[in-house]
């Protein structure tokens, strides 16, 4: 495979292996940035996303039986990759285990805050200790106490009210003011997470070979989705981002090449499925109709009667109206949100992806909706071998988190190969017929004993049964 060739010419130590939890599937993928910046596919597999809702681990058990399938199966991939061409039995095949994994953090409840710290200096220059101090405040600010904040992402620094900078150390200011964009989370997304590789660490000694033994390292899934799909002038001029999920939706809010708003719905696609599925028709029938014949536009719709399975028919323009009243509602909160941001001047465009960014007329009905030039996003950071392969938009949040990785995941070992000596064949002992032997000392005494006063006969020979040797 041309997977496993390329592979022998790539460090290990660049490799990462990163997880998604979506709300239909679980993505696992292995990959690298390469040296020009682009991030390059090795493998990809999916697992089914049973105890997952809305972003969040709500059956540990389950999560974690699925997270663990999945790390074995990259681990045997890889392991494939790295051995291939080699028999059995050569010194040259090495032993792969995954160590570190990142995984992305998402859920309904995640949102950003601004936290603005102020300090003054007197006319003294700002040190790398001040700005650690400054850091820990903001961290250990007053919040929700079933929050916690999961990120601390640097907004600006103004130095005596007029001047920003991007790096306050070894400035000489009277006064600092440093905001911060602190994305929340209800505690309970990650201690839930981490619960799952609790599970997944515990040791089998029924089957060893099954066992896995690897670091969670939690990354913020909405905005690393963002290095893979847009690029740096887009979130200088002003862009947002939509990610349109079955269960949950991200809106992101780039200006001068800073992640400025972040808000997480508890709403997606599935809401229009359940929406179809109110006009007495099973959830999967739904599911497909919005698929293959779901608009939000009335107005674009040519006028189709669909047959269904069960004979029933439908008709593609009231599908759409359907879609369209779900979509309005959905919108309105979208406008609500980007208003509420303070960004509604500076942005130049949305970019949107996600399942449900699929549905027809989608470009149309948000800039009906909000007045903002829109386009469906993509990929841009796949290298030409992953391009065809992975440019799949579903592909976008879990190339983000490869993205994220600042190391890599794998132990790799040279294989100890066991050379089995070759059985020693026992010598096989003679069967000796010891009733032969019986009857001839019985005979060669009978002659001793009576040889004197008796007429001597003649000597039968005792046959010796033959042995078959085998």
């Amino acid at each position: 495979m041309e997977e496993q060739t390329r592979i022998n010419e790539i460090n290990y130590s660049d490799i990462v292996v990163a997880i998604e939890l979506g709300s239909r599937n679980i993505r696992g993928m292995i990959g690298r940035k390469t040296p020009a910046g682009k991030v390059e596919v090795l493998w990809s597999e999916i697992e089914p996303s049973e105890g997952v809702k809305m972003g969040v681990v709500i059956n540990v058990e389950e999560v974690s039986f699925h997270i663990k399938s999945l790390i074995i199966r990259l681990r045997n991939v890889l392991n494939g990759m790295l051995n291939a061409g080699l028999e059995s039995d050569s010194p040259n095949r090495v032993s792969c285990d995954i160590r570190r994994v990142y995984v992305g953090l998402h859920g309904k409840s995640i949102h950003g805050e601004l936290n603005e710290i102020s300090r003054k200096f007197g006319n003294n220059r700002i040190t790398e200790m001040d700005m650690q101090s400054i850091e820990y405040e903001n961290r250990s600010m007053a919040i929700d106490p079933k929050q916690k904040i999961v990120d601390v992402i640097p907004f600006e620094y103004v130095i005596d009210d007029e001047n920003v900078v991007n790096t306050p150390v070894g400035c000489v200011c009277q006064n600092l003011r440093a905001r911060f964009l602190n994305v929340h989370s209800d505690k309970l997304v990650e201690e839930n997470l981490l619960t799952c590789f609790e599970i997944i660490n515990q040791t089998s000694n029924s089957n060893p070979s099954n066992n896995v033994n690897c670091e969670p390292v939690l990354v913020l899934h909405s905005h690393h989705i963002s290095d893979a799909v847009l690029s740096r002038e887009q979130k200088e001029v002003g862009c947002m981002l939509l990610d349109f999920g079955a269960q949950t939706t991200s809106l992101s809010i780039y200006h001068e090449n800073k992640l400025c708003y972040l808000h997480v719905f508890n709403f997606g696609s599935d809401l229009i499925t359940q929406d179809i599925a109110s006009m007495h028709l099973p959830m999967d029938v739904s599911e497909k109709l919005k698929r293959c014949y779901g608009s939000t536009m009335p107005g674009l719709v040519s006028p189709l009667i669909v047959t269904m399975p069960n004979g029933r028919e439908m008709d593609t323009i009231m599908l759409a109206k359907v879609i369209e009243s779900r979509m309005k509602d959905v919108m309105q909160r979208v406008n609500t949100a980007i208003d509420l941001s303070g960004y509604r001047a500076f942005l130049d465009s949305i970019v949107i992806i996600g399942g449900g960014s699929k549905l027809k007329h989608m470009i149309e009905m948000i800039e009906a909706e909000t007045g903002i030039a829109t386009r469906y996003g993509d990929i841009r950071v796949l290298d030409d071998n992953s391009q065809a392969r992975y440019c799949d938009i579903t592909n976008a949040s879990v190339v983000g988190i490869l993205m994220a990785a600042d190391q890599g995941s794998l132990s790799v070992k040279a294989k100890e190969v066991v050379v089995k000596e070759p059985e020693k064949k026992m010598a096989k002992k003679k069967k000796i017929n010891w009733w032969n032997g019986i009857l001839k000392k019985g005979q060669d005494l009978a002659n001793d004993l009576f040889s004197d006063g008796a007429v001597e006969e003649e000597e039968q020979p005792v046959e010796e049964e033959k042995h078959d040797e085998e």
